[in-house]
């Protein structure tokens, strides 16, 4: 019985320490808006922003600093469900270059309406160490 139990303690031990090692990219989403992130330098991360482009609706990127973080790259789209019309999930991919603070800004609009406000706006600040 100890053996056994030592076995799976062992064992627990084990993928806790893989799990611990294993950084992976970190997930931002539309509810952390106007918060600061920190990141280590040579890290991922992605941004993923709620969207519809049946409504002709979509997200637009403007003012990064290409020297701390670089999109990885195209922005992927995913419907939430198989039904023509439904919303769904932009994800931006994005790695860190250098040590440095930059904000990402995205805008929620449609590219003809050059006179209208967005609809929804995403700011997230992006600390690279």
């Amino acid at each position: 019985m100890k053996r056994i139990f030592k076995f799976f303690m062992g064992l627990i031990l084990f993928g806790l320490t893989l799990t611990a090692c294993t950084g992976g990219a970190q997930n931002i989403t539309e509810s952390m808006d106007g918060q600061t992130v920190t990141v280590k330098a040579g890290e991922s991360f992605t941004i993923k922003l709620s969207g519809n482009p049946t409504t002709g609706y979509g997200w637009q990127m403007a003012d990064v600093d290409t020297s701390i973080v670089q999109q990885d790259g195209k922005t992927a789209y995913k419907m939430d469900l198989p039904i023509a019309g439904s919303g769904g999930m932009y994800t931006y991919h994005f790695k860190t270059v250098s040590a440095g603070t930059t904000t990402l800004n995205f805008k929620y609009l449609r590219s003809w309406e050059k006179d209208k406000a967005p609809y929804k706006t995403f700011t997230i600040t992006i600390e690279v160490q």
